[in-house]
């Protein structure tokens, strides 16, 4: 774990935010999220961890993402966390850094109203077809 934080400070030093780690088989990175296209590939593509799973919150702050991967090999988890504006909840898509986002991403969209930019089929994944539009039920103000 040690390695991928040093890894991380060295290769994106101006685009992390924040580094907690809880335990020694966790980490949170919180970044700019303007950064986490080249952030996440850089996880995917050079230190080869597994994407797992992206999860998202509506929090006082704003909408909070958090994107786990997985080194499968150590079973450290490496968490990137971005925040998303009440007024502007968009980021860019994981798709094409790896396949494996498709379907949380169109959830996320779903349930929060988060917007994936250059997702390829942004389209309606787990609330009915007659669910009302811009309604969003994970939101704190639904």
């Amino acid at each position: 774990m040690k390695r991928i934080i040093e890894k991380l400070k060295e290769e994106f030093k101006n685009e992390i935010l924040d580094i907690l780690q809880p335990n020694e088989k966790r980490v949170y990175v919180k970044i700019n999220k303007e950064a986490l296209i080249k952030i996440a590939e850089f996880l995917y593509k050079q230190l080869k961890l597994r994407f797992i799973i992206a999860s998202g919150m509506d929090s006082k702050e704003g909408f909070e993402i958090v994107y786990h991967f997985s080194n499968d090999k150590t079973g450290a988890i490496i968490n990137l966390k971005v925040l998303l504006p009440h007024n502007r909840p968009e980021v860019d898509s994981l798709v094409n850094v790896t396949k494996g986002a498709e379907w949380i991403e169109r959830e996320i969209h779903d349930l929060l109203g988060i917007k994936f930019r250059n997702h390829p089929n942004l389209v309606r994944f787990i609330l009915p077809e007659d669910w009302p539009e811009n309604v969003y039920p994970l939101r704190r103000k639904y």
